[in-house]
């Protein structure tokens, strides 16, 4: 051990990308008050600093204690640190850069893990820097290595864990797969979405193969609504069916740690309102002099779209409907202390006075999707968008869903005869889309 001027500290990329500030608090103060047990291990460079191998939540633990005033001073076995230095363990500067990576995986694995992001991240590299060292190298020549340390149960178990990490460490600039709460489900989600997108590239080669008299019944366009609903000539649909951002936050940890699907958009108040917005000004023109809609919202902005709709021409009804999608599961927000939400609620307003062709009850009783189909945190029963089109469409009518998800919307209208087109901007959700409607369909029936 030797101390150096804590300034002197190079730190460059880290396989850890996130350090929490309380644990590293919590660190701080036992150093304080314990000594530092293991000084961090650094290696040395020509201009004189020294490079951070292994240890960064105890120097940056250090690094707080001298942003503290008083700075104060610590001990690290006999030895009596002043603020302003930090006690390191020099590695050999003829040590390779290999081997201090493996120095540093070694670490982060075996006493605080990585989290599972990090650790992909940081499995991918190292076989990526075995290859640049020896083409030659195989996943289980790196799954070996893993074994050898520890890290992994077996060769095969290592060469695994391997291949996972490069298959998810090149999908975590998607946000859906950087956002899952595991390795499990993030490898999960990747499959399911080149299946989509294998079913979706297979839908369009057969759609394009259509004769060209024949008029689709249904179409799905991967677009933003913003963009493409003012794009649309006006006076073609008779219902405009959506289901947009709640504006309730539904994005944030607090709704992934209690999900099996999460959503994977934005859910902010102002997005959600803004969304609003554009449906009911472009959805009013799109329509038919005579048409309706119906669009599913979070009770907390029920009085705002009947102001809004109101204000665009709407004539709207004056409680929502309701949908029962279960008699017991459901999301608890005060947990025990609270009641399970088992309902949602869909806003109606007509325009023209056309109203409904037949008198449903307010209350629509429809099982939600099963969690082990579910495929988007929102989606909808195709049974509950059968009942809400074939009360307020005639066959032969044209459906508009502006953010159409899973696409069960569009399923649900080709069911009941008529002509639909979904707008979805997301990918990922495109592809499903797709995938649901025409992926396994052998039958590209259309209307007369």
């Amino acid at each position: 051990m030797i101390l150096v001027p804590l300034a002197d500290i190079v730190i460059g990329q880290r396989q850890r990308r996130d350090i929490a500030p309380g644990p590293l608090d919590e660190l701080a103060n036992s150093i304080l008050q314990a000594g530092l047990l293991h000084p961090p291990v650094c290696w040395p460079s020509p201009d004189g600093k020294w490079h951070l191998t292994v240890g960064e939540r105890r120097f940056r633990a250090i690094e707080a204690l001298n942003a503290r005033k008083p700075q104060p001073k610590f001990q690290c076995g006999n030895v009596t640190v002043d603020p302003g230095s930090i006690p390191i363990t020099p590695l050999s500067e003829y040590v390779d850069n290999i081997a201090r990576f493996e120095a540093e995986l070694h670490e982060n694995v075996f006493r605080q893990d990585l989290s599972w992001q990090d650790k992909a991240r940081a499995l991918s590299d190292l076989h990526t820097m075995r290859q640049a060292q020896n083409p030659a190298q195989t996943l289980t020549d790196t799954g070996a290595e893993l074994a050898s340390q520890g890290a992994a149960t077996s060769v095969a178990g290592g060469a695994h864990q391997v291949r996972a990490a490069q298959i998810i460490a090149a999908n975590l600039d998607n946000e859906k797969i950087a956002n899952a709460r595991n390795q499990k489900e993030a490898l999960s989600l990747i499959y399911k979405a080149q299946e989509e997108a294998a079913l979706a590239a297979i839908a369009r080669r057969k759609i394009a193969a259509m004769p060209k008299s024949n008029t689709q019944q249904v179409e799905i366009r991967n677009a933003d609504l913003k963009d493409l609903l003012p794009q649309l000539p006006s006076g073609v649909y008779d219902l405009v069916l959506a289901d947009p951002p709640y504006g309730i936050d539904a994005n944030s940890a607090g709704f992934r740690s209690r999900s099996v699907q999460h959503h994977n958009y934005k859910d902010t108040a102002e997005e959600a309102r803004d969304i609003a917005r554009q449906i009911l000004t472009e959805g009013f023109r799109v329509c038919k002099p005579r048409a309706n809609l119906l669009m599913f919202c979070a009770i907390e902005y029920f009085d705002l779209l009947k102001l809004l709709s109101s204000n665009m021409g709407w004539v709207p009804f004056s409680r929502p409907l309701i949908w029962q999608k279960s008699d017991s599961e459901g999301l608890a927000p005060w947990g025990s202390q609270g009641p399970r939400i088992t309902t949602e609620f869909i806003f109606y307003a007509t325009k023209g006075q056309r109203g409904l062709t037949a008198s449903p009850t307010d209350v629509f009783r429809v099982n939600r999707v099963g969690r082990s189909e579910r495929v988007h945190a929102a989606e909808k029963p195709v049974e509950l968008q059968r009942r809400l089109i074939e009360c307020s469409t005639l066959p032969g009518d044209y459906v508009l869903d502006p953010c159409c998800g899973s696409g069960s919307s569009l399923i649900a209208a080709r069911e009941l005869k008529r002509f639909a087109l979904g707008i979805e901007k997301d990918p990922d959700y495109y592809n499903t889309a797709m995938a649901s409607v025409f992926g396994n369909d052998q039958d590209n029936s259309v209307l007369p």
